[in-house]
């Protein structure tokens, strides 16, 4: 091939590469403000991109039923899963997802709504939107001579346990549970009892550990400490079924140490990332 002709196909390659990359730009110009590490936003600084802007402008029908089941702390493959990929240009690693969803009225008339999904810094889904304010449409109201159902708004807190209270150092067991950790799950235990008899409960358990030792021990601890808690509050009567434990090991820190500290400093300094949260959802009856 002579050389002019190859350099012509290179400076095409270079061509389709920067529109490429200009659209990527532009499947991400929508995204909203200020969204922390945590996967949160202000509702102030929300932003819905245009339907016209999606590369599938019709949207879906709802699938109400995968819809209920999301829950703060989905992975975006399991969101993929359940109501399919974002409707807009978004990519893997954008920090919110758009969709477009359709839903029929009592008139049979079809209603247009917007969800947004917005996620963490590791990418697993924490808030949900919906735009306008009327989506989701509400069902067919009731018949005049029947009481409306009125369905409150689902309760959801999330809470934050010291592992440096709930165990001793390095360890998981039961037994090694200190008596400052075990009065504070038993006051958690009454107060999770408290929603249950509120509503359906959805428990997301999940343990955490500071950047000390290896990758691997570090997400095994945090997942036999979130499994140790689950433990505890079943036998606090919690319900079982309402409840998943997992693990993040040192991947979600909240809590930046210079390496250069002594190590018993750094230990300390390191300590609010030694935490097991819980993130609660009651939908109340």
């Amino acid at each position: 091939m002579k050389k002019s002709k190859l350099n012509k196909l290179v400076h095409l390659g270079s061509i389709g590469l920067a529109v490429v990359a200009m659209s990527s730009c532009m499947g991400t110009r929508y995204l909203s403000e200020g969204i922390s590490e945590e996967g949160r936003v202000q509702q102030q600084d929300l932003v819905f991109p245009n339907i016209k802007d999606a590369w599938q402008t019709e949207g879906q029908f709802a699938n109400t039923e995968n819809l209920s089941k999301i829950r703060p702390g989905i992975k975006k493959e399991e969101l993929y899963q359940l109501i399919g990929r974002p409707h807009f240009s978004e990519a893997q690693y954008a920090r919110e997802w758009d969709y477009i969803m359709k839903f029929y009225q009592p008139d049979d008339s079809v209603k247009v709504c917007q969800y947004k999904v917005i996620f963490d810094k590791n990418y697993r889904g924490q808030e949900f939107y919906w735009h306008p304010e009327d989506c989701p449409p509400k069902k067919a109201e009731p018949a005049s001579n029947i009481a409306p159902v009125i369905v409150a708004a689902p309760i959801k807190e999330h809470i934050n346990l010291s592992a440096d209270a709930l165990f001793e150092f390095d360890k998981w067991q039961q037994e090694y549970m200190l008596p400052q950790g075990r009065r504070e799950l038993d006051t958690l235990a009454k107060k999770l009892n408290q929603y249950q008899s509120m509503g359906d409960s959805r428990i997301i358990i999940t343990g955490h550990t500071d950047r000390k030792g290896d990758d691997m021990y570090n997400m095994s601890l945090s997942q036999l400490r979130a499994q140790a808690v689950r433990s505890y509050l079943i036998n606090q009567g919690v319900e079982p079924s309402s409840m998943i434990a997992n693990g993040a090991g040192e991947s979600q820190p909240i809590q930046q140490c210079s390496t250069n500290l002594p190590r018993q400093q750094e230990i300390n300094c390191l300590q609010p990332n030694r935490r097991v949260t819980l993130d609660v959802t009651v939908t109340q009856d």
